[in-house]
């Protein structure tokens, strides 16, 4: 879709309706309208497309798709750059299309929820071969992780989870308390981050998520509000200085404001800390190399760590992007949207990562994360954003559902 395009423009691109050699505008529009309306999507042909969200964006785009004489329709990872609440209409758009209009559709995605909630049959690849296929009733979701992301994680994942469950959060410390913080999108948000224990944070889009660990990390200025970091008062000045008081923060953004695209991985995880390895005005690249590439390997990078770092995979990238974090040995680590864009195998290795931080390695994690099973299975505790504000005790993952998840959020709102 080109977002300078009005909705009618993206919908003949290529196929223009002439009358008397001349662009049918009108004709476009009306039967671009008609399109629109019969999938039910709110929106108006004649606007341009830039003017709508990423969400309204996508439903748009499937629509369009089958006026193009479709028999089938591919749809690559249709939901990523969705929030949980913008799910539900392409799913059941996505839905409609295979039961009412006969489309057959492969529905490539690695959120287990959405692609057992919409599919049919389940088929799971590894390095260009078949592991797994049969239908959505057959087919266990256990299954489908051990197949691609190997049996060892799945049992390792299930005796983390209950080394958690038996460690109460009146065990760990609180390193980070934030009381009626104040900034940009945030309008008074109090809660703990305690020692060695992942807190989940979800809300609905524009809930504030982002802003509130953006502020933290010093990206954006705090207006009001008290933060006491490790037992001293804190106020975030820019990501330098929250670096040096402990605190690291992970973008949701690897391509905009993550990786430098251009340099290897070895520099991408050195980045911001090149400062410990001068020697006088020159830089000690045998130990800078050393040490990068020990992270890489711990992280299991796949790929060559000295090609330009966008030739890898974008599992691979997060992968840099987090040894680039522990390269600054956080003891409180701001993570949004950690596993966006990734597949389940890379996932699993994040999840299993991010648990050893924590319980093993002590670790304060802050994870924001919109889609709502992850939270309940990486978390310890959960608290909910709305509408910029964030109060309460946080509630233990192991107590809750994605329903109470989504209750807690949309109620609210």
């Amino acid at each position: 879709m080109l977002p300078n395009l009005t909705i009618a423009e993206n919908a003949f691109l290529g196929r223009e309706l002439r009358k008397g050699g001349v662009l049918d505008k009108k004709a476009m529009t009306r039967s671009a309208q008609e399109l629109i309306d019969r999938f039910k999507i709110d929106a108006d042909a004649s606007r341009k497309v830039g003017d709508y969200s990423v969400a309204k964006r996508q439903l748009l785009e499937i629509a369009i798709a089958t006026s193009r004489n479709a028999q089938f329709l591919l749809l690559d990872e249709p939901t990523t750059s969705l929030e949980g609440d913008q799910v539900d209409p392409l799913l059941k758009l996505v839905r409609k299309l295979a039961t009412e209009e006969g489309l057959g559709i492969v529905f490539i995605n690695h959120k287990l929820d959405e692609l057992f909630a919409i599919s049919d049959e389940v088929v799971a690849l590894v390095n260009g071969k078949v592991q797994i296929q049969g239908s959505t009733d057959r087919v266990d979701r256990t299954e489908v992780i051990r197949a691609i992301a190997g049996s060892d994680v799945v049992r390792r994942t299930s005796e983390d989870r209950a080394e958690s469950a038996a460690t109460s959060a009146a065990d760990s410390p609180v390193v980070l308390s934030v009381k009626g913080l104040r900034g940009a999108d945030l309008n008074g948000v109090d809660l703990e981050a305690r020692q060695g224990r992942i807190l989940g944070v979800y809300g609905l889009v524009g809930s504030g998520r982002t802003e509130f660990l953006r502020t933290l990390a010093g990206l954006l200025p705090a207006t009001a509000g008290e933060v006491i970091l490790f037992g001293e008062p804190y106020r975030p000045v820019n990501p330098a200085d929250a670096q040096r008081r402990g605190l690291v923060y992970l973008t949701e953004e690897r391509k905009i404001d993550g990786v430098v695209p251009g340099m290897d991985s070895v520099g991408n995880v050195v980045l911001p800390v090149l400062g410990k390895f001068k020697r006088g005005p020159l830089l000690n690249h045998r130990e800078l190399r050393a040490v990068a590439s020990g992270l890489l390997d711990d992280l299991s990078i796949r790929g060559d760590i000295h090609a330009p770092v966008v030739t890898l995979s974008g599992g691979n990238q997060q992968k840099v992007l987090l040894a680039r974090a522990l390269a600054q040995k956080p003891r409180v680590l701001l993570l949004d949207e950690p596993t966006k864009g990734v597949d389940i195998g890379v996932k699993s290795e994040i999840h299993q990562l991010l648990r050893k931080l924590a319980h093993e390695e002590g670790i304060a994690v802050v994870m924001v994360s919109s889609e709502e099973e992850e939270v309940l299975e990486v978390s310890d505790t959960v608290v909910t954003f709305v509408a910029g504000t964030c109060a309460g005790e946080p509630i233990e993952a192991s107590s809750l559902t994605v329903p109470d998840l989504r209750q807690r959020a949309w109620e609210a709102a």
